[in-house]
């Protein structure tokens, strides 16, 4: 059974997204910076794409938004995100989440 094209690309940017956060963890990054690299392997990947994988992640509970702690940012492309111990997991590929497999 073939996939569904942009459903399978989809699932590679969030694979991309926490393996980019994996390789600086326990480090969060700035969204802005990690839509830039993101932008490096698809350019057509919009912020509004991007702002749907961070929540679904966050939903997840792989990723949390470090700002939440010291009050927050004022947008959305300031804020910082970084893996929690799931996201660790999923992104090291010791824990599998079906909604991320290709």
């Amino acid at each position: 059974m073939a996939k569904d094209p942009e459903a399978v690309k989809m699932m590679q940017m969030r694979l991309l997204l926490l393996s980019n956060l994996n390789r600086l963890y326990p480090t969060p990054l700035l969204i802005r910076s990690l839509y830039r690299v993101l932008c490096g392997f698809d350019e057509n990947y919009s912020l509004s794409l991007l702002q749907k994988d961070v929540t679904y992640l966050k939903q997840k509970s792989y990723i949390e938004y470090i700002d939440e702690r010291i009050g927050g940012a004022t947008s959305f492309e300031n804020k910082c995100i970084g893996l929690t111990a799931e996201g660790k997991e999923i992104a090291d590929r010791t824990q599998i989440n079906g909604a991320l497999e290709i």
